[in-house]
């Protein structure tokens, strides 16, 4: 769900940029505080996994696009504050090396994919996890995936209204299209989550065990 340059409002990209910058400032400071230094090479790879992942996009409508986000996988193994610091990293890197998703607009998309994919995905594992650890992934990763669609989907409506047109898109159009594609994006997502907690059950319970405490999981 990446948003390229010129497309949104300056009025909603200040905004993007102003929910965005205090999660991600805050979860930066957490991991640098709270990191254990034996998961530091788990954060790398699981970070790269989920680099590779997103860049495997397709167009979904008015110049966005769709693809895995994978926010709910490392808010699950590493915890939210983790989730958001590991896919700031990579829309970092995609937006200024590959070009995927505009320099201006990586506040929106910072907000839709880090900060809301990653508090979704944590929140309803946290939520799930006591009933039932393999749905609780699914869902989170579901969740965290059309939730962050339909955020786009709200400032690609909002940027039309108050453009008079000049930006964005009619939300008309626009929920239906992100939130149809995402559909089947976060069902695709879900069942992946769902397979690499079942497995990581069995070889490093320790990694989605409900009890564990989490990487960054300062006293709470």
């Amino acid at each position: 769900m990446h948003i390229p340059d010129g497309l949104m409002a300056p009025a909603v990209l200040v905004v993007g940029w102003i929910l965005a910058v205090p999660v991600v400032a805050l979860a930066v400071h957490r991991v640098g505080r709270y990191v254990d230094e034996e998961y530091v090479p788990v954060l790398a790879l699981l970070a790269a996994g989920i680099f590779v992942a997103q860049m495997l996009n397709f167009p979904v409508v008015g110049g966005t696009t769709g693809h895995l986000v994978g926010a709910a996988l490392a808010a699950i193994l590493l915890g939210t504050a983790a989730s958001v610091f590991i896919l700031t990293v990579i829309l970092v890197i995609q937006c200024l090396v590959f070009g995927d998703g505009g320099v201006l607009a990586l506040g929106l998309n910072l907000l839709n994919m880090a900060v809301i994919g990653a508090l979704a995905g944590g929140g309803v594992y946290a939520l799930l996890r006591s009933r039932s650890l393999k749905l609780a992934a699914f869902l989170a990763a579901f969740l965290s995936v059309f939730l962050g669609a339909l955020a786009a989907a709200a400032e690609l409506g909002t940027s039309y209204a108050l453009s008079g047109g000049a930006y964005g898109i009619p939300a008309v159009l626009a929920f239906p299209s992100m939130a149809l594609y995402h559909v089947f994006i976060g069902i695709g997502e879900g069942v992946i989550t769902f397979g690499v907690v079942v497995y990581l059950e069995r070889v490093a319970p320790d990694l989605v065990a409900a009890k564990k405490v989490r990487l960054v999981g300062a006293p709470a």
